[in-house]
């Protein structure tokens, strides 16, 4: 099936001899046709009575959406009741930019809009590159988020090459992986794993390993040193010696969600 979010490409469907074309890069021409149709009308969709079958369909296991990126969230708005929790949706589009931030800020939420700043740190940023490598020009430009944020002092932003803004944000998964797995085992707090000194250090020969091996950073400078089992220890230590006493949210899980999910 074919859903079409604009009335004006129907017509251009009949006018193409209700046919998808498809010229190949041997130069040989392949055409698709006999697909139902539905069509997006005043704010919803409507099968089209040349389809096939005309009947409209109200569930939707597959979607692929190909519409622009701003069009995506009112072309789903109305098929949201003919999509289930085993639907699966396919996103191929140019999408937006994208903005990838590591807060190292220490934050309690008490309850919605009641929010405590425990412990001041930093906020990095980065753009995300696009596949085409430049954003087109009629569009704002993502550099607005990455001025504007560090101008606020309680943020403590700074933007940095992509790049960058990955390394950091492995260095924030490496102590989470080596943390939070750990703690949660042995239902303890943050100061346990003080104890477990040549476990610690076959984790994070682990997560040198796996981070070298990734495609993005091969050719970046300084990786292999920067996430050497030395210094990733010394940072994982320098925070360790802060929340000590503190419990990872993992345990929590394990204590509460996880128990109740299974049953006991």
């Amino acid at each position: 099936m074919l859903l079409l979010h604009c009335e004006s490409l129907l017509d251009r469907y009949h006018k193409n001899g209700n046919k998808i074309l498809l010229k190949t890069r041997e130069e040989s021409l392949v055409a698709h046709g006999g697909y139902d149709l539905e069509v997006y009308q005043k704010g919803g969709w409507y099968p089209v009575p040349s389809s096939p079958s005309s009947e409209a369909r109200i569930n939707i296991a597959h979607l692929i959406i190909c519409v622009k990126a701003t069009q995506t969230v009112s072309a789903l708005q109305p098929l949201k009741h003919r999509l289930s929790a085993n639907s699966t949706i396919l996103f191929l589009q140019n999408g937006p930019n994208y903005i990838v931030g590591v807060v190292s800020h220490g934050v309690t939420l008490h309850r919605p809009f009641d929010i405590t700043h425990s412990s001041f740190a930093t906020m990095s940023l980065g753009l995300i590159p696009s596949v085409s490598g430049a954003s087109p020009s009629c569009e704002p430009s993502p550099q607005y988020l990455l001025d504007n944020l560090p101008r606020s002092p309680r943020l403590n932003a700074a933007s940095y090459p992509y790049t960058e803004v990955l390394q950091i944000q492995l260095e924030r998964l490496a102590v989470d992986a080596l943390c939070n797995p750990f703690c949660a085992l042995n239902d303890a707090k943050d100061g346990f794993l003080f104890t477990i000194p040549d476990a610690r250090r076959e984790i994070l020969a682990e997560i040198w390993s796996v981070v070298l091996s990734l495609p993005e950073l091969r050719s970046v400078p300084g990786v292999r040193e920067r996430f050497a089992v030395d210094r990733v220890e010394d940072a994982v230590n320098a925070i360790l010696t802060k929340t000590a006493k503190g419990t990872c949210s993992m345990v929590g899980d394990l204590r509460t969600e996880v128990r109740f999910i299974n049953g006991y």
